[in-house]
């Protein structure tokens, strides 16, 4: 009996056995096919007919009997992709796409990769999620998915099951017409910051963005897409590969922003050496070319150009300084220019330490001035923002060799010079002035940032320092004495360190400063308009910067300053030192080269010219505003006027007493009328 029953068992297995080989294999999962019989449905309409009946607002509900065809694209076998499919209208090249909401999961199993289906969609609907249309079943304004139970009331699967070759498309090319469309991009690798990761979080079941960038064949960065994982995906914990080469996904969006959704991870294939950042930030073009780019308005770098920059890293937000940039110059040392770069990270330190040498890609990057100094970052409006942390290692490559910077040493009157901007400078024998002795680098306590202002003695010109409140220093008290500083230099001196600051000499206490500065002659010489010029005298005992310093210039009695005033920045005057101011032809007739050359001294015998300090303070004058010159006791018709040798300070009244003049015109209430001046024998610039 046993023998039989066991023949039986046998025999029986024998035929479920044979039965099954009928199967086909269905992706990675056996169908059976014994009983398959083409349903006697044809579409009525297409996928993008339906995408179409989506107007914003409300889902649309479906009312009549429309059906739609397509193949399945996605699989939710590896649990990346969740109570949806994604059918396309054609298993190669195909025109449209759409997502189904589905109330299920292992849908694979039903709805496998290649399987042709109808869907009923009278009952449905077709709305708007996360910025994509897709169909499922109303429930108020929104969609939600297909119950189980009523699956085969409106998906009916055919037999036909077809090969879906991928949609090859560039980043570049992506749009919303693509959308659950099975696309394959080339030349991919992961970003070099993602690399070491895992495509997941093994920690937790959050969803993780990764970044795919694609290259050109000379390893030119092109564009990056997100490579979106759940925290359900069965191969979350896997490493990331870090090959270079294609991907295939469901191309999906999460509003304007476009993201892919991988089957699994037999769709990366990254099998051929990745693109090496060496060989891609090769410098070809100097930091000096860059500055010289601006002029004025924001600069666009492009695309095409592929400026890579070389610089040494100059700045370190350790301490807490230099908060979210990073600068660079373009020197080891003697240093003639840098940039400041803003990117959204902290701890910059720890890739980018100072004399570290860097290449700085500046392809889709933008360059503008923040706060008065030159800037490079994301375009924000016309203004500069940081370079989002994800995407640094895009434009900045760290060469891996490090360099002992050496600091720029200048006096304090060189401040001002444009070519220290945003170098390490170390500025010699400064002081606290004597109103902040005893105060902290901001505030005793607190996180507010702060300025202290330095001094040199005899020298006109202050320096401000910065500390950032969340520098580890801040509230400590800043060093008292007299020595050297060293800092980034911008509008202001940022420190790194507390040793930055070198005070080894006793305080010392300055007297006042009071700058002298005068004008000392006005020429209008008979024989050539273009050489007149404005003569300026340092009568004080100490250097003078000259910077936010201007002349003024009033024409023909007007009370309002002709054109721009011209701006004085940059100019030092020592003591008993000239700045000479004049036309083009000047330096022809006085073998002599001006300070600045400009249209701008244009007085032809009866205008004004005002002297005004960087307080906005008129320090000196020279004739009467609101006066025409013409007919008056300081009329310099075709002469000049020079200050009197007596006269030893500036005199913001002008005092007719303080100058003799020279004219052509006849007018007895002139000092010498009807004396014309030649140049260059009847005038003598640069003597007092």
């Amino acid at each position: 009996m046993n023998f039989y029953k066991n023949s039986r068992i046998l025999l029986i297995s024998i035929i479920v056995i044979s039965t099954f080989s009928t199967c086909v294999k269905d992706g990675d999962f056996e169908t059976p096919k014994v009983d398959c019989t083409e349903p006697q449905i044809a579409a009525t309409t297409t996928i993008q007919q339906v995408k179409e009946m989506y107007t914003f607002g409300g889902a649309k509900i479906i009312e009549t009997d429309l059906i739609i065809e397509g193949y399945v694209v996605s699989s939710d076998k590896s649990g990346n992709i969740y109570k949806s499919i994604s059918i396309q209208d054609k298993p190669e090249n195909p025109t449209t796409a759409i997502k189904i909401s589905i109330n299920q999961t292992n849908i694979y199993t039903r709805y496998n990769v290649g399987r042709k289906i109808y869907v009923k969609l009278k009952g449905l609907a077709v709305g708007y999620s996360f910025g994509s249309v897709q169909i499922g079943v109303a429930t108020g304004d929104g969609l939600e998915g297909i119950l189980s139970s009523e699956l085969d009331k409106y998906i009916l699967r055919s037999c036909e099951v077809e090969e879906i070759i991928p949609k090859k498309v560039a980043i570049s090319a992506l749009n919303k017409a693509m959308l659950e469309m099975l696309i394959e991009i080339e030349n991919v690798q992961f970003k070099s910051g993602d690399l070491g990761k895992s495509y997941g979080n093994a920690n937790n079941t959050a969803t993780v963005n990764r970044v795919l960038e694609s290259v050109d064949n000379s390893c030119n960065f092109l564009d990056e897409v997100i490579l979106r994982n759940s925290g359900f995906a069965k191969f979350k914990n896997n490493m990331l590969p870090e090959g270079k080469g294609s991907v295939v996904a469901v191309f999906s969006n999460y509003y304007d922003d476009f993201q892919l959704y991988l089957r699994d991870t037999d769709d990366v294939k990254l099998t051929e050496p990745r693109c090496d950042y060496s060989d891609t930030f090769q410098p070809n073009i100097s930091l000096a070319a860059i500055r010289e780019m601006y002029k004025g308005t924001m600069v666009e770098f492009g695309i095409n150009n592929n400026y890579v920059v070389e610089g040494y890293v100059v700045s370190s937000d350790e301490q807490g300084s230099f908060e979210k940039k990073l600068v660079i110059q373009d020197a080891v040392e003697n240093a003639t220019g840098g940039i400041q770069i803003l990117m959204k990270s902290t701890l910059i330190f720890e890739q980018y330490k100072p004399g570290d040498k860097v290449f700085v890609k500046l392809n889709k990057l933008y360059m503008a001035k923040k706060d008065g100094v030159l800037t490079v970052g994301f375009p924000k409006g016309t203004a500069i923002t940081e370079i989002e942390e994800t995407q640094i290692v895009d434009f900045i490559y760290n060469s891996g060799v490090n360099f002992t910077i050496i600091p720029k040493e200048i006096l304090i009157s060189e401040v001002v010079n444009p070519a220290f901007e945003n170098t390490l400078v170390k500025v010699k024998n400064v002081q606290l002035t004597q109103n902040e002795l005893g105060s902290a680098f901001t505030y005793f306590s607190g996180t507010n940032n702060g300025f202290r202002t330095l001094e040199t003695c005899n020298m006109s010109t202050k320096l401000s320092v910065f500390t950032n409140g969340k520098a580890t220093f801040s509230n400590e008290l800043f060093p008292q004495g007299k020595g050297n500083i060293t800092g980034v230099l911008s509008n202001f001196l940022e420190l790194r360190t507390v040793s930055d600051i070198q005070f080894s000499e006793a305080y010392e206490a300055c007297q006042v400063f009071i700058p002298k500065i005068m004008i000392t002659e006005v020429a209008d010489p008979k024989n050539n308009v273009s050489a007149r010029f404005v003569e300026l005298y340092n009568a004080g005992n100490g250097e003078v910067n000259l910077t936010g310093w201007k002349l003024n210039k009033y024409l023909n009695g007007a009370t309002t300053v002709s054109g721009s005033p011209l701006v004085l920045t940059g100019i030092l005057i020592p003591p008993g030192g000239f700045v000479i101011i004049a036309g083009s032809d000047y330096k022809l007739l006085f073998d002599d080269i001006p300070d600045i050359e400009t249209t701008y001294i244009s007085g032809n015998g009866d205008d004004v010219y005002e002297l005004v300090n960087n307080t906005g303070t008129r320090t000196d004058i020279f004739g009467v505003i609101g006066q025409d010159g013409n007919g008056t006791n300081w009329e310099y018709l075709d002469g000049r006027a020079v200050r009197n040798l007596a006269v030893s300070a500036p005199n913001p009244i002008f005092t007719i007493s303080e100058w003799t003049i020279y004219s052509a015109a006849s007018n007895a209430n002139i000092t010498h009328p009807n004396s014309p001046q030649n140049a260059p024998d009847g005038f003598n610039p640069r003597v007092r």
